[in-house]
């Protein structure tokens, strides 16, 4: 129902049910007469009328924004002005109606004032209940203008922390292709080809904001070939990828910038090399996925490329039970664990390959 709709439904509604009362009220003290129904009908259409133009005002002078401390004389001054002029139309009719009861004066001070304050009650609880759902309104407005903001804002800085995430280590990639193109060059051919995949991903990184797993980790496989062309028998790589987590949401370029940070802060330091592990398994409810390598955390490696911002960037996208930390594992391992809670909908696919596996086996 739209909010005109349900704004004239709620004013005749309002009135009509108020007026009734009074009938009912007046019914009581005087008796029927069918005339009643004539000073209902008009009653409700000139009250109805009224606040309805008595809205216009508010609308038009903005009094909903106004302090409160100036807007009560205007609102007070408002409501005794329509209870004065509902009171002039109303008792005349009242005096016609009930012309015979001869102990009844309807002119006097006490009546008049007793009828101006009788009116002032449903127009002032009009006007409270009008400024209530506008209150409201406003809030809501103001809050969903709120959640679009900060989910601006999030994207925004979602996309800045991936761009700050992107591969720098192209450069030393085509080095090491141009070193291969006389040497060998069809491993410089599926070099170029691996490195173009991963341009390709970074590019993509930017127009979404997760993917699967198995594209992450294809990703991670094409740099490592490339690093693996500079480094030669100085790196070592292990994987451990369980199947159920190959269709699992990550974040582009996530793993890809901690595997480089890996190589850059551990593999590239010592003389003889090292070693780059990476595992991801199911850990309850959680996709936890590990990468390890061979070197010692310094301070500054927590702020490392990337590695400052990943944290955030996880909480961004996936609530604060994601989590991501850093440490020296052992004397010359230094890992770094991703905790990423899994979708509903993923735990029960996991159930099911269970399943299935044990009932296979």
């Amino acid at each position: 129902m739209s909010k005109t709709k349900l704004y004239w439904l709620l004013q005749i509604f309002g009135w009509s049910a108020w007026l009734a009362n009074e009938i009912l009220l007046y019914y009581n003290n005087f008796g029927w007469h069918t005339e009643w129904v004539l000073e209902f009908i008009v009653d409700a259409l000139v009250a109805i009328l009224m606040t309805h133009n008595f809205r216009k005002i508010i609308k038009k002078y903005d009094w909903v924004e106004i302090p409160i401390a100036q807007v009560i004389p205007r609102i007070l001054t408002a409501v005794l002005v329509m209870s004065v002029f509902m009171t002039v139309i109303n008792l005349p009719i009242d005096a016609y109606i009930l012309k015979e009861e001869e102990h009844t004066n309807f002119w006097s001070y006490f009546v008049i004032i007793q009828s101006i304050f009788s009116w002032a009650k449903p127009l002032t609880i009009w006007t409270l209940f009008y400024y209530a759902s506008h209150y409201f309104e406003r809030k809501s407005d103001i809050e969903v203008e709120k959640i679009r903001l900060e989910s601006s804002v999030k994207e925004t800085e979602s996309k800045v922390l991936r761009a700050q995430m992107n591969p720098h280590f192209m450069f030393n990639a085509m080095n090491s292709i141009r070193a291969l193109i006389l040497e060998d060059p069809d491993k410089a051919q599926k070099a170029v080809t691996q490195l173009s995949n991963i341009l390709r991903s970074s590019l993509l990184a930017d127009r979404r904001k997760t993917i699967n797993l198995s594209e992450e980790v294809k990703t991670v496989e094409d740099y490592l070939e490339l690093e693996k062309i500079r480094y030669e028998e100085r790196l070592q790589i292990r994987k451990n990828i369980y199947p159920e987590t190959l269709n699992i949401q990550v974040p582009p370029m996530l793993l890809q910038t901690l595997v480089e940070n890996a190589i850059k802060h551990g593999v590239s330091k010592p003389v003889k090399g090292g070693f780059v592990s990476i595992e991801s398994k199911i850990v309850n409810k959680n996709l936890v996925i590990v990468i390890s390598n061979t070197g010692i955390l310094e301070k500054t490696d927590s702020g490392g490329f990337g590695l400052e911002n990943t944290a955030h960037r996880l909480e961004l996208l996936f609530g604060p039970e994601s989590k991501f930390r850093i440490y020296q594992a052992s004397q010359e391992v230094v890992t770094a664990e991703i905790t990423i809670p899994l979708p509903k909908e993923a735990e029960k696919t996991n159930i099911v390959k269970k399943i299935v596996s044990a009932v296979s086996q």
